[in-house]
């Protein structure tokens, strides 16, 4: 039901004078999913080990987390109690902490007042998330170290003059992978330190008692990161809508393939699941480049039209979703 909702929703659909999630008829499926899902924990977990649709139904509701700055149940916080492990596992446990710093810092902000904005607590709090979101930044690239060999992506740069950015191409500079899902891998990594350092950026914002030089580092820290990653996100989405092809090219001492814009094709939908989230992600942030955050939400706005999805076709609207 929840798909069903997301699919017939359509920009004309959107409130003018209502935030975005509260729009969505399909959060309340979410609910509905989430009420299943510790039903499983509570009464089933113990004979009937988690299946894939036990594990992807928690995976979705914590991406309903993030989307509504709502904070996990304790009881849906351990990721191998639900079928995650090893590399997986890892990554879970991540998001979790993502999850809990955005709601804490959703809570913080919503209680803020000119009296409690120089309170010691207040500046506590602060202190120990900006903290955490450089904790679980490291966190992220700590992940990556432990990647497979066979995981990693080569940069190549198109030679086609044309201007940039373009449909499903940022810039010249692309990405090519041995596979989609390591791909995939790669592109919610980049979307999740985007999503970090957003958060540690709005936390940043907030009065805190270190020395302004030192907050203003750490703040084009923040800025260097979301840009790079944004870069690297931007720069998959050809290979991932299967937008490159090869070619044999010979000089007078080797072989070598070039690199080639392949726009000749449809898109196939399925190809939209490797970039939707990361895409909703990347264009949902407001401190991304102005520029680019339009072509992430152009090609996501895009993809929804694919897949029939409506919900995706609101990010060309004003009214889109700003995590």
């Amino acid at each position: 039901m929840s798909r069903f909702e997301s699919t017939v929703h359509r920009p004309s659909q959107l409130n003018q004078n209502t935030p975005f999630t509260t729009t969505l008829q399909s959060f309340s499926h979410h609910d509905g999913a989430l009420a299943a899902l510790r039903f499983w924990k509570d009464h089933l977990s113990h004979t009937h080990p988690a299946t894939d649709v036990i594990k992807h139904t928690r995976r979705g509701m914590m991406r309903s987390a993030i989307m509504r700055n709502l904070a996990l149940p304790k009881w849906m916080r351990e990721g191998s109690s639900f079928g995650e492990h090893g590399l997986e596992l890892e990554y879970d446990s991540i998001i979790v902490r993502i999850v809990n710093i955005r709601q804490r810092l959703c809570k913080l902000l919503s209680e803020k007042t000119d009296s409690q904005r120089t309170s010691p607590k207040f500046a506590s709090i602060a202190e120990e998330l900006n903290k955490e979101a450089g904790d679980i930044d490291k966190a992220l690239q700590d992940w990556t170290a432990n990647f497979p060999s066979t995981w990693s992506y080569q940069r190549h740069t198109l030679s086609n003059p044309q201007p940039w950015p373009t449909r499903d191409f940022y810039s010249p500079i692309v990405y090519n992978y041995s596979s989609p899902n390591y791909a995939a891998v790669w592109n919610q990594y980049h979307a999740m330190r985007m999503l970090v350092n957003s958060t540690r950026w709005r936390v940043l914002e907030l009065e805190l008692p270190s020395p302004a030089d030192f907050v203003h580092d750490q703040r084009l820290e923040c800025l260097f990161h979301m840009n790079t990653m944004a870069n690297d996100l931007a720069s998959s989405v050809p290979y991932c809508l299967q937008r490159l092809k090869f070619a044999d090219c010979a000089n007078s001492s080797s072989y070598h393939k070039s690199i080639m814009p392949n726009t000749n094709e449809d898109i196939k939908p399925y190809l939209a699941g490797l970039v939707i989230w990361p895409l909703s992600i990347a264009s949902s942030l407001k401190d991304v480049d102005v520029e680019q955050k339009l072509w992430f939400r152009s090609e996501l706005a895009r993809l929804g039209r694919i897949i029939g999805a409506g919900v995706f076709e609101c990010a060309e609207t004003d009214k889109w979703l700003e995590l």
